[in-house]
This record gives C-alpha cells, structure tokens and sequence, in this order.
C-alpha cells in the first residue's frame, strides 16, 4: 500500500500522504519531527487517513 506521514511525539490521530500537509506539521510546542512507515502500520497504531491530504 506504500508508505505515510506520521508525527513523532503527542497530539497524533492521523497519517499523512502529503508530507507538507499544514496538519501534520503544525502544533510546533508538541512536534518532535516526521517518520515515515507503511499505512498498515499506522492503521494497526489507530491512526487515520488525514481529511486535508484526502482532498
């Protein structure tokens, strides 16, 4: 299925397929950088796909 996006650190419900997305970079006081793994795995951590990079 590929790699996604996802935040290291707090405050993380979604992953990324866009890896400039606002959501996925914003929060600066909780963000400790981007890591990238496949989509199953995040899907079997809970995460989901991110509403702004869907659109």
């Amino acid at each position: 299925m590929g790699d996604v996006h996802v935040r290291v650190g707090e405050y993380r419900s979604s992953y990324h397929t866009d890896p400039d997305c606002s959501a996925l970079n914003g929060k600066p006081e909780t963000f400790k950088g981007i890591e990238e793994i496949p989509r199953e795995e995040a899907e079997a951590k809970g995460l989901q796909s991110c509403r702004l990079c869907r659109s």
